[in-house]
């Protein structure tokens, strides 16, 4: 509790440096009994039920001619009378949790803020949400976000690049290859990559982040991103792109033999499909597909 009324105090203050900020949300996320703490009493602090309540115990005292009893003696009561009510206000600004998706599984969820996340088959989201703002990582897979406005920012961290949000409708794909692609569908988000460079996108645009570096990428055709009913557009891309794309929908792990895995290749791909794609890119390509007891191998 001391803690806790350290960091609510540290809140108010309007030149929280970053490194403080780092270590409020370590803090945050290190317990439960942490986050109920500053809950309850953020939520009296920013109340006016401790002011009524020594209002009221100094009027009675005063009427009866008593001493009036110190704030030590009040702080308690008020504490309890103020956080079993208030702690309720602030349960939707916090959210800390780990979302994670199986092979060949999809999931969508509301965050506390309203805001809604659909990850992609083998996906992995961790969620940091406080009175203080809104964060996310993606460590790996794809994601498509709505996010809702509440007036604090959001921010999405993916490999080496970050999105910066308000309230929008986008998406990201994080590669193993260490790329990522960012698609914005409504609203307005700014990338930034390694080198602190930014590139802000309007609907209807891409940008890829490789090796921290930024490019934008052809335009969106579709009003949401095609993975979302099972399909994947590739317009040049690789191999292994596509088998990666395909591998989030497998129940077997799909690799790619080095040799081909910088073949190009265009079209559109029912990848909710698995077995389907394969065996057209087999045709149309010239590879073979090699399906083991615990895998699936495309070579040349």
């Amino acid at each position: 509790m001391a803690e806790a009324a350290a960091w609510v105090d540290w809140s108010a203050r309007p030149d929280a440096s970053k490194a403080e900020a780092a270590a409020f949300e370590r803090w945050m996320g290190e317990s439960e009994a942490h986050r109920r703490a500053f809950a309850d009493l953020a939520a009296l602090w920013r109340s006016d039920a401790l002011g009524e309540a020594a209002a009221d115990l100094a009027v009675a005292s005063s009427r009866r001619g008593e001493r009036v009893l110190p704030w030590r003696y009040i702080i308690p009561a008020a504490v309890t009378a103020a956080a079993a009510a208030l702690v309720v206000l602030y349960a939707p600004w916090m959210d800390y949790r780990t979302l994670e998706t199986g092979r060949a599984q999809s999931g969508e969820t509301v965050l506390a803020d309203g805001s809604t996340v659909r990850l992609s088959g083998g996906a992995r989201l961790v969620v940091r949400q406080s009175p203080m703002g809104r964060s996310a990582t993606l460590d790996r897979g794809e994601a498509f976000f709505d996010v809702r406005h509440d007036g604090r920012p959001f921010t999405v961290a993916a490999g080496e690049g970050q999105v910066q949000v308000m309230g929008t409708a986008f998406n990201i794909d994080r590669l193993s290859s260490g790329r990522t692609e960012v698609a914005l569908y409504r609203g307005a988000v700014r990338v930034r990559g390694r080198s602190r460079d930014t590139v802000d996108l309007a609907p209807g645009e891409r940008v890829i982040v490789d090796r921290g570096r930024l490019s934008r990428g052809a335009p969106l055709r579709a009003a949401r991103p095609d993975w979302l009913d099972g399909w994947f557009d590739a317009q040049d891309a690789s191999l292994s792109q596509l088998a990666e794309e395909v591998d989030r929908f497998s129940d077997k792990p799909v690799e790619v033999d080095p040799e081909v895995r910088r073949m190009r290749i265009s079209g559109r791909f029912q990848v909710a499909e698995p077995r389907a794609v394969l065996a057209l890119i087999e045709v149309a390509y010239g590879v073979r597909v090699v399906e083991e007891s615990d895998r699936i191998r495309i070579e040349r």
